[in-house]
């Protein structure tokens, strides 16, 4: 990859002049001696630490590692009615390399105010290793390279491309600095992406991560995204001069114990990255060739038969299949009125994160859930509801003359024979009749309102949806 000096965005300003902390003496060393050691005193921790995990400690109860509580949306966001999200360090290690990026409303850039763009959003999952530094890059910056492509947002395919190339190019030529100042900088981080413009989703996904669909009310669930493994791009990697090894060994009670498929250049258990520095550039034995970031991206339109989609790290689907974290969300989503979509969707993404420690997951875990048409039944009921309370009282505040009760004061006392209103052997037919009329014009003329308002939307979201479809293309 070519790393000749180029012209940094100006937003990657203030990241790159950021003081770095130093890595402690040894560190690398330190991590090599215990990777040789995998065998001996960690397994001896991970063995220790999962004794605590037995089947007979409820999961509901058990308490993740320097837990925090999930964040998640307080309102609708146009298409996206709520969305929660965490991360955690897992049960062996004693830090998190995982990021999560949630931006609802994209921002034109200033050169392009005048455009009329569709509604944006942007959400991704940043599994790191070796460090942080990259999936802290991409948290920080991957969107604005996305963003500030000529393509976006009317072919966001190209756009994500580009972009991804973009980042990858500046974060190696960053990682290349470092080392020429004597820090080495070796970490790398996968992708998983998740771009709603205006009704149309676009998944783009670099490395092992995953984005699942659930659909009709969790009765179709659809992977949205592949996971790069080596043993799933081995004549890739072959073709472009690599090749995948796994390891065997035996442990202390001397039965074979054999390691994860991995790519070399690189020493990688997964094919496509961000990063890993030593695994691309040729003057550190890197292909730029085997290990690369182009993203694999799944287009689809939303509809009403879409609940949610989920976005995980692999921390999640080494021990989970989709299926598995797809019922447990509905689970939770099924078995609880008492609180909101937004609540709910929290609560749903600790229960996935505590299965996965339940079944003895080692690495990082994070999870996003995205929700589009969950409840749908329930939420329209409210709306409804709203919708004729706000009629009634609108209709009250034209009648409320010569001190006359408001209309559902009247309803509520509609069957009080001292109520003279609603006594029917002392009411005036000819004021009832006019009174009814004018009622009757009155709700029409809402009515009427309501429907020009929602045939205005419904022309506004078909203009947006036919720009879409004119500037996009499908892979």
């Amino acid at each position: 990859m070519n790393q000749k000096n180029r012209e940094t965005p100006s937003f990657l300003n203030k990241y790159l002049q950021k003081e770095k902390n130093p890595k402690r003496p040894f560190e690398f060393q330190v991590k090599q001696q215990e990777k040789q050691d995998i065998y001996g005193g960690i397994r001896k921790t991970i063995e220790q630490n999962f004794k605590s995990l037995g089947d007979e400690q409820p999961k509901k109860n058990m308490i993740l590692p320097n837990y925090e509580p999930s964040k998640c949306s307080s309102g609708r966001n146009g298409i996206i009615k709520a969305y929660a999200a965490n991360t955690n360090q897992g049960l062996i290690r004693d830090y998190n390399e995982d990021r999560v990026s949630i931006i609802l409303n994209i921002v034109k850039p200033q050169n392009r105010q005048d455009e009329n763009w569709p509604k944006c959003s942007f959400f991704g999952v940043y599994d790191g290793h070796g460090g942080s530094t990259c999936a802290d890059f991409l948290r920080d910056n991957l969107h604005q390279f996305v963003i500030k492509e000529n393509e976006f947002p009317w072919n966001p395919v190209a756009a994500l491309k580009k972009g991804f190339e973009e980042a990858e190019t500046h974060f190696l030529a960053y990682a290349l600095d470092q080392y020429q100042k004597g820090k080495p900088e070796r970490s790398g981080s996968c992708a998983i992406v998740c771009l709603v413009v205006g009704e149309i989703c676009y998944v783009a996904n670099v490395g092992d991560s995953r984005a699942v669909l659930s659909s009709q009310g969790g009765k179709i669930v659809t992977n949205l995204s592949i996971d790069h493994k080596p043993e799933a791009e081995k004549l890739r990697i072959q073709k472009g001069g690599g090749k995948i090894y796994q390891t065997h060994g035996l442990n202390e009670d001397g039965q074979e114990i054999v390691g994860p498929i991995r790519v070399m250049p690189g020493r990688l258990s997964v094919s496509r990255t961000f990063g890993d520095i030593e695994a691309k550039l040729q003057q550190f034995g890197g292909n730029s060739k085997v290990v690369i970031s182009e993203p694999e991206i799944k287009i689809f339109k939303l509809n009403q038969d879409h609940d949610f989609i989920v976005m995980g790290s692999d921390g999640i689907f080494d021990k989970l299949n989709s299926e598995d974290v797809t019922d447990i969300i509905w689970k939770d989503l099924k078995n609880n009125d008492k609180l909101n979509l937004h609540s709910l969707l929290s609560q749903s993404v600790d229960s996935v994160l505590k299965e996965a420690i339940y079944k003895k997951s080692s690495d990082n875990i994070t999870l996003l859930i995205i929700a589009f048409q969950i409840n749908k039944s329930k939420e329209e009921l409210q709306e409804f509801r709203h919708t004729i309370s706000n009629s009634v009282d609108k209709i009250d505040d034209h009648f409320q003359v010569n001190n006359r009760p408001r209309l559902s004061q009247q309803m509520q006392r509609r069957n009080d024979e001292n109520f003279s209103f609603f006594n029917h052997q002392r009411l005036n037919k000819q004021n009832t009749a006019l009174l009814n009329n004018n009622k009757l014009n009155s709700s029409i003329n809402l009515q009427s309102r309501l429907f020009r308002q929602l045939q205005s939307k419904k022309n506004i979201q078909e203009d947006i949806t036919n720009k879409t479809n004119k500037h996009s293309y499908i892979l």
